[in-house]
């Protein structure tokens, strides 16, 4: 079966509410996929009916209710989510093991290759949302997948920092993307109740603030900026852009340096001075 957005999306948020008391935040969902909020909202909306699953727009932050499964708790199955095959082994980060990710590693692969329409290209609908969402009504629709890198950066850096609360500054001073571009996101993220937005305790500064128990483990956003690299492989090195380097590898070579070459002309076939 192709993996879309829509699948994987439903699959994955009816999971997380089966292990997490069926309440899903929005952006929970989010980290276990390789797409950007809109798209996850976008096919979220779909799932959520009024009765059996339940969006709620009006707290602090987005959410998606399972009522059945907040009464009560089923046994949860230890398989990936969209394919039904074994999970991932829970990765390590610092030599201490880390939340392990739901879908495996083919599946979250192939997402991100070809999940966004059945063919594998970039669905129109979701290029219209991001358009208006990111581009101010301009003809020039972004890239869901830049988007998408984005917002996964941005996440990873934000619960990486070990605050409550943090500006756009402190997220652009260690992204590789434009400290505006970086505003515009946070700012478009808050505006959908996806994060919230106020005011730092000093007053003199806005500042954002994910919603409560969200980790994003460096394994799990290796997977999003190199998706070469399986949520157990080795990740003990330093992010360069999207992409992680090891802090041993072997520095590669100096450019050989060009030969030191005279020419002596004889006396005869010197130009005159």
């Amino acid at each position: 079966m192709k993996l879309t957005i829509a699948h994987a999306v439903e699959k994955v948020l009816f999971r997380i509410a089966l292990r997490e008391g069926g309440v899903v935040p929005l952006c929970r969902a989010f980290l276990e996929l390789p797409f950007s909020l809109d798209e996850v909202q976008g096919a979220a909306d779909t799932v959520a009916d009024g009765m059996a699953v339940v969006k709620n727009e009006w707290g602090e932050f987005l959410t998606y209710e399972f009522p059945e499964l907040m009464r009560q708790q089923p046994v949860v199955p230890a398989t990936c989510p969209t394919c039904g095959g074994a999970p991932p082994p829970v990765p390590t980060q610092g030599g201490a093991e880390v939340r392990a990710p739901l879908v495996c590693d083919a599946c979250y692969r192939g997402l991100r290759i070809g999940g966004r329409t059945a063919s594998g290209g970039n669905d129109s609908s979701a290029l219209m949302r991001v358009k208006k969402l990111f581009s101010g009504g301009d003809d020039e629709a972004e890239d869901p997948s830049k988007v998408a890198r984005c917002e996964h950066e941005i996440f990873f850096i934000g619960l990486s920092l070990g605050v409550e609360q943090f500006t756009h500054a402190t997220i652009a001073a260690q992204s590789r993307f434009p400290a505006n571009e970086i505003k515009a996101r946070l700012d478009a993220m808050a505006a959908r109740r996806f994060i919230h937005v106020g005011l730092l305790p000093s007053g003199d500064a806005v500042g954002f603030r994910f919603p409560p128990g969200l980790t994003y483990p460096r394994p799990h956003y290796a997977r999003m900026s190199d998706p070469g690299l399986g949520a157990t492989a080795d990740r003990s090195g330093r992010l360069r852009g999207l992409q992680v380097t090891p802090v041993d590898a072997e520095p590669p070579p100096p450019p050989p340096k060009p030969g030191l070459k005279i020419v002596i002309t004889p006396k005869g076939k010197r130009p005159p001075r």
